[in-house]
C-alpha cells in the first residue's frame, strides 16, 4: 500500500509538470471551484463537496440593489461508491462545467481522516486542473462541508479567509505539494494545519492534525494551537510567535513578540545511536510588562529573557516526548536530518525509522533576545 500510494504521488508530480493550458471552453460555460471537501457519512459513504464561485456575488460585493444579501458562492455536495463517482454526482447538480484549476483549499472531515486518505484524496490531486498550491486541513469533529458553508466577516468566501487567518496568526501555509512531499519521504510525517466550528459556528485554526503516511495516511490524533506554535518552529513553518509567561521575581507576567525565528537539528551518532539537538532561536519585542521590572535596566532585561527562554525550552521538550510517547510519529523531520547528515546510516534506519524514532535521546535548547523593551519601559505594577 505504501509502495502504491508513493507511485501514484510520484506519477501526479510527473503530470502537473507537463501539462499545459488544455481547456478551451469559454468562461461562462465553466462553474468555478475555489474549495474542495471530503467527508465520509456514518453508513460508509464518500461524500464530497465543492465550493462553488458566484460571480455576481463578489462583483457586487454580496449586496443586491435593494440591500439584499447576494450569496458570493453555493456548497454543492454528492455521496458516491468512491470519489470519481460523487464528482460526478456533482456534475449533474450543475449547469456549468466543473473547473477546479482555481482551486484554493482542500478540507479534510475527521471522519475521513480517521478512515484514511491515501488512496482517497489521489482522483482530486491526479486531475490535470489540479492546483497543488492548494491549501490543505483537517476539520476537527465535523464535516468539511460543514466550513463551506460558513460566512466569513471580511473576505466573500472562507477559502481566502482560512488563508488570511494561518498567516495572521504566524504560520506558513501547507500546501498539497507539501503534503505529497512529506508522504513520500522516508524521514518524516505528514503534519497537516487543523480547522473547527466553535459555537456560533464560524470556523477557527484549532491546531494540528499527525497522519501516518505508513497507515493509509491516516489521522492519528491532533496537537492544540499552543503546542502547533512549537510543532512548526521545530519544523521552520513559523514566522511570528507571542510568548507570554509569568516571571516569579518580578512578580507578574510578560508578553514578547517574537518576529525573527530560526531552527537548527543537527543529528550525532552516539555508541551507535542517534541523538538529535534541536535548537530554537528567537528575536522580539516587549509588547506587555506588568511585572515590576524595568526591561530598559538590562540586569532586568537579561532576567525576563532568560525566564521566557526557560519556560518556552520547557514546553517544546514536553511537546517532543508527548510526540514520541503518544503518537510515535516523527512530525519533526527528524529522520530527513539523519539522511542529510549520515546518508550511509540512513540506509539501515530508514526501513524501522517508525519504531525507532519514539527512542531517539532529543534535547532542546531555547535561545530568545529581546532587541527592543517596548515603548513604556517600566510597568504600572511598579512600586
Amino acid at each position: 500500500m505504501k509502495r502504491t500510494a508513493k507511485l501514484c504521488l510520484l506519477f501526479l508530480l510527473q503530470l502537473w509538470i507537463t501539462t499545459g493550458c488544455w481547456n478551451l471552453k469559454e468562461p461562462d460555460q465553466l462553474s468555478y471551484v475555489t474549495g474542495n471537501g471530503l467527508d465520509l457519512t456514518k453508513d460508509g459513504k464518500l461524500e464530497a463537496s465543492t465550493l462553488i464561485v458566484v460571480p455576481t456575488g463578489v462583483a457586487s460585493g454580496g449586496e443586491l440593489s435593494g440591500g439584499e444579501k447576494n450569496q458570493s458562492f453555493h456548497v454543492i455536495s454528492a455521496t458516491g461508491t468512491n470519489v470519481t463517482e460523487a464528482i460526478v454526482n456533482i456534475q449533474a447538480k450543475l449547469s456549468r462545467v466543473v473547473f477546479q484549476g482555481h482551486r484554493e483549499i482542500f478540507l479534510i472531515g475527521q471522519r475521513m481522516a480517521e478512515h484514511g486518505i491515501g488512496e482517497t484524496i489521489d482522483p482530486f490531486l491526479r486531475n490535470a486542473q489540479s492546483h497543488l498550491q492548494s491549501l490543505i486541513y483537517v476539520v476537527k469533529n465535523r464535516n468539511a462541508k460543514d466550513v463551506f458553508s460558513d460566512e466569513p466577516m471580511f473576505e466573500p468566501y472562507i477559502s481566502t479567509a482560512l488563508e488570511k487567518e494561518q498567516t495572521a496568526l504566524g504560520f506558513k501555509p501547507y500546501l498539497a505539494r507539501e503534503l505529497i512531499a512529506d508522504t513520500m519521504s522516508d524521514g518524516t510525517q505528514p503534519l497537516l494545519p487543523a480547522v473547527s466550528l466553535n459555537s456560533t459556528k464560524h470556523f477557527s485554526y484549532s491546531g494540528s492534525a499527525i497522519l501516518n503516511k505508513d497507515d493509509g495516511v491516516k489521522l492519528v490524533g491532533f496537537l492544540n494551537r499552543k503546542e502547533s506554535y512549537y510543532a512548526t518552529w521545530i519544523t521552520d513553518r513559523l514566522t511570528n510567535f507571542t510568548l507570554t509567561s509569568y516571571v516569579p521575581k518580578g512578580d507578574g507576567n510578560v508578553s514578547l513578540r517574537l518576529e525573527k525565528l530560526g531552527r537548527r537539528i543537527r543529528v550525532k551518532k552516539v555508541d551507535e545511536r542517534i541523538q538529535a539537538d534541536i535548537h530554537l532561536i528567537g528575536e522580539g519585542t516587549i509588547i506587555e510588562n506588568n511585572t515590576k521590572l524595568d526591561p530598559s535596566k538590562r540586569k532586568d532585561l537579561l532576567l525576563i529573557q532568560d525566564e521566557l527562554g526557560h519556560k518556552t525550552q520547557k514546553s517544546a521538550k514536553l511537546l517532543v516526548k508527548k510526540v514520541q510517547n503518544k503518537y510515535k510519529m516523527d512530525i519533526f523531520g527528524l529522520g530527513e536530518s539523519v539522511h542529510q547528515q549520515y546518508p550511509q546510516k540512513w540506509k539501515t534506519l530508514k526501513r524501522n525509522w517508525a519504531k525507532t524514532f519514539p527512542t531517539v535521546d532529543v534535547s532542546v535548547k531555547v535561545d530568545l533576545q529581546i532587541n527592543d523593551p517596548g515603548i513604556t519601559n517600566s510597568s504600572s505594577n511598579k512600586p
